[in-house]
C-alpha cells in the first residue's frame, strides 16, 4: 500500500473502531445513568414525608425509573444470545446493591437501627478496657464481632465504629453477593443463571440483618462455609450413576405424581476435585469459621449445625463426622464461655424446643400489630416470603423435570426451616429462617425463569425475568424499610442524648417511657439505662417516678418523638399517647425540665438539683 493510500486508510479504520466500540460504551453508560439518577434521587427525598408505611413515602419517582433502567439493560446482558462481559454483569450488580441498601444512609441525616448504635457502644467499651461486660448484656457473652470491632477501629485510626454506621448493609451485601454468586455457579450449568439468581437475591433479602451487628458477620461466615462443603466436599460421582426408582415404590409413585422423570438428579453437580493437603486446609477454615461464629452469634451456629447435619444425611457432605464435631464445640462453648449468661435464661435458650406451634404463633401472628401502616408492613412481609418460596418450589420442580436437581441445593433450601423446632429466638425466627434459606431460594427461583440455557422461549424468559424483579424491586422497600419511622434515628432525639453525656454525673440512671432511643453508643458502664414502657414494662407517671427514685444518686427522664412513634406504630399505643402522658407529667408536679428542643424534653424529679437548658 503506498504512503498516500495508508494516509486515507487510517480514519476509515478509526471510524470503524468507534463504531465497534460505540456498543460496549452504551452498555456502561446504562449502570452510570443509572447510579447517578438513583442517588440523584435519593438526596432529593425529605426524611419528613416518611411515615407509617417507611421510607417508601419519601421516594422521588426518579429513583424507580433508574431502577427500571439499571433492570432493563443488566437483563438484555444477560439473556442476549452473546452474554455481556461478567465486570459489566457486576458493575450492575454494585449499583443495585447502592440503591438498595444506601437508600437509607443517603436519605437520612444519621445512621438508622438502634440496635446498631449499642454495638459501637459495646465495640467502644472493649477497646477502652480490653474486656467484656457479660453480667450488663448478654450479647457480651458472644463477644466475637464486637471484639474484631474494636481491634479493627483501632488499628484504622478512628474513635469508634460510628462511621461504619451507615455503610455496613453495603459493605455486607457486597460480600454476601461474592459469596452467593460461587454457589450459583456451583449449582447451574450456566453464568446467565448464576447472574439472574444473584440478582434476584438482593431485592429480595429484605430481612434487614445486614447492620453493623453479629448477625452480619456471621450470615458471611455461614455462606462461606456452606460453599467451602458444596464445593470441596460432595460425593464424587456423576448423577448417571443414580440408580432410577421402580415406579411402583413409594418414591416413584411420588415422582409420578409431581410427573417428574424417574432420575431427577440425573446431572446433578459434583466435587471439585483437590490434593490431600488441600482438604486438610479446607477442613481447618471450616472448623475456623465455625468456631469464630461460636464466639460472635446465638442463633447462627445452631443454623450451620443444622444444615451441615443436613447435608450429611443426605449423603452429599462427604465429612460425616462433622456435624458431631460442630455440635460438641458450640455446646462447649455454651457450656463455659456463655455460663454468665444461661445460669438465669435456660428457659430462653430452651422454653420453645420442640412447641413449633408456640413459635410460629409468636413469630408470625403475634407480630401482626401495632398501628394501620405497620400491620400492612408486617402482612406484605409474610406474602413476601410466601411467594418466595413457593416459587422457588416451581423452580426446584422444572430443574428436576430436566433431570438437573441438586438434592444438596434441595436440602440447604429447607433445612433452615428446622430451627423453628429449636428456638423463637425473641419472636424473630421466621426471619432467620428465610435469611438462611434465601441464597439457595434465590437459586431456586431463577431456575423457574431459566431452567436450561438456551431458554426455549427467549423473550418469555426475558420479559417474567423483568417483571419479578420489578416487583420484588417495588415490594423490597416497603418490606425492608417499612419501620422506618421508627427505625430512623431523629437528630432532635441524638441531640438530646448528646446533652444527657455532656451534663449528667457518672452513676445516674437514664430513664425513658420506650427502648427506642440512641443512647449506649459511648460510656455504656457509666450510667444505668432504664427504659421502661409496654414493651418492657408499665408505662404511668407514678411508674417512672419509682423508677427514677430507685437510684440515690438521681435519674433524667428523656422523653422523644421518637420514643412517641414507636409506640404507636410498633406497640400500637393510640396516636398522640406520648404528649398526653408528657401534659401528666408536667400536671403531678414531681418533675422538672432541664433540657428541651423541638422534639425532645429531658426532666429531673422535682427535688433534683437543677440542670442547665
Amino acid at each position: 500500500m503506498s504512503g498516500d493510500a495508508a494516509l486515507l486508510a487510517a480514519p476509515a479504520a478509526a471510524r470503524q473502531r468507534v463504531r465497534d466500540g460505540l456498543p460496549a460504551v452504551a452498555e456502561w453508560a446504562a449502570p452510570a445513568a443509572a447510579l447517578a439518577l438513583g442517588v440523584w434521587a435519593l438526596r432529593r427525598g425529605d426524611v419528613a414525608d416518611i411515615g407509617s408505611l417507611g421510607l417508601v413515602t419519601a421516594l422521588r419517582p426518579e429513583l424507580y425509573v433508574a431502577l427500571t433502567l439499571l433492570t432493563a439493560s443488566f437483563l438484555r446482558g444477560v439473556f442476549r444470545t452473546r452474554p455481556a462481559a461478567d465486570t459489566l454483569l457486576a458493575a450492575h450488580v454494585v449499583v443495585l446493591v447502592v440503591l438498595l441498601f444506601g437508600a437509607a444512609p443517603i436519605i437520612e441525616p444519621l445512621p438508622r437501627v438502634i440496635s446498631g448504635w449499642l454495638h459501637v457502644g459495646f465495640a467502644d467499651y472493649i477497646a477502652r478496657t480490653g474486656e467484656t461486660l457479660p453480667q450488663l448484656d448478654a450479647r457480651f457473652s458472644w463477644p466475637g464481632f464486637f471484639a474484631l470491632t474494636a481491634m479493627a477501629t483501632r488499628a484504622a485510626g478512628i474513635p469508634d465504629a460510628m462511621p461504619l454506621l451507615a455503610w455496613a448493609p453495603v459493605g455486607f451485601n457486597l460480600l454476601y453477593g461474592a459469596v452467593v454468586f460461587r454457589l450459583a455457579r456451583l449449582t447451574s450449568a450456566d453464568a446467565r443463571t448464576a447472574w439472574l439468581a444473584l440478582w434476584l437475591f438482593f431485592p429480595a433479602n429484605w430481612v434487614g440483618q445486614d447492620y453493623l451487628g453479629p448477625q452480619a458477620m456471621n450470615y458471611l461466615f455461614y455462606l462461606i462455609l456452606v460453599m467451602v462443603l458444596l464445593r470441596w466436599f460432595r460425593p464424587i460421582w456423576y448423577g448417571g450413576r443414580h440408580r432410577a426408582r421402580s415406579p411402583r415404590s413409594p418414591v416413584g409413585l411420588l415422582l409420578r405424581l409431581l410427573r417428574l422423570p424417574p432420575r431427577p438428579l440425573l446431572l446433578e453437580p459434583v466435587a471439585q476435585r483437590a490434593s490431600s493437603a488441600s482438604l486438610v486446609g479446607l477442613v481447618a477454615v471450616v472448623l475456623a469459621l465455625f468456631a469464630a461464629s461460636t464466639v460472635s452469634h446465638q442463633l447462627t451456629p445452631m443454623a450451620i449445625v443444622v444444615c451441615v447435619a443436613a447435608l450429611v444425611l443426605v449423603r452429599r457432605c462427604t465429612l460425616r463426622t462433622l456435624p458431631v464435631l460442630l455440635a460438641v464445640m458450640l455446646m462447649a462453648y455454651i457450656s463455659y464461655g456463655a455460663v454468665t449468661y444461661w445460669a438465669g435464661h435456660l428457659d430462653d435458650m430452651f422454653g420453645s424446643v420442640g412447641n413449633v406451634g408456640g413459635t410460629i404463633n409468636h413469630g408470625a401472628v403475634q407480630r401482626v400489630r401495632g398501628d394501620e401502616g405497620h400491620q400492612t408492613v408486617v402482612l406484605l412481609r409474610l406474602v413476601l416470603t410466601v411467594v418466595v418460596w413457593g416459587l422457588a418450589a416451581v423452580g426446584a420442580w422444572r430443574r428436576m423435570r430436566r433431570g438437573q436437581g441438586d438434592l444438596g441445593l434441595l436440602t440447604l433450601a429447607g433445612a433452615p426451616f428446622l430451627l423453628l423446632a429449636m428456638q423463637s429466638y425473641g419472636g424473630e425466627i421466621f426471619l432467620r429462617v428465610y435469611a438462611f434459606a434465601l441464597p439457595f431460594m434465590a437459586i431456586l427461583l431463577a431456575a423457574l425463569l431459566v431452567p436450561v440455557w438456551p431458554a426455549r422461549r427467549h423473550a418469555l424468559a426475558a420479559l417474567t425475568a423483568g417483571v419479578l424483579s420489578i416487583v420484588l424491586i417495588g415490594a423490597f422497600f416497603v418490606a425492608r424499610y417499612g419501620n422506618e419511622a421508627f427505625e430512623q434515628v431523629r437528630p432532635a432525639d441524638h441531640r438530646a442524648v448528646e446533652w444527657l453525656y455532656a451534663h449528667a454525673p457518672a452513676g445516674v440512671s437514664f430513664v425513658s417511657v420506650t427502648s427506642n432511643v440512641p443512647w449506649r453508643a459511648q460510656g455504656i458502664e457509666r450510667y444505668r439505662y432504664r427504659p421502661i414502657g409496654e414493651d418492657l414494662g408499665p408505662t404511668t407517671v407514678t411508674a417512672i417516678e419509682e423508677e427514677m427514685r430507685r437510684n440515690p444518686k438521681g435519674a433524667y427522664l428523656i422523653m422523644t418523638k421518637g420514643q412517641y412513634v414507636f409506640a404507636e406504630s410498633f406497640l400500637g399505643k393510640p396516636r398522640g399517647w406520648g404528649p398526653d402522658l408528657e401534659r401528666e407529667l408536667v400536671d403531678s408536679g414531681q418533675f422538672r425540665l432541664v433540657y428541651t428542643n423541638p422534639e425532645a424534653r429531658i426532666y429531673v424529679l422535682g427535688n433534683s438539683e437543677r440542670g442547665d437548658r
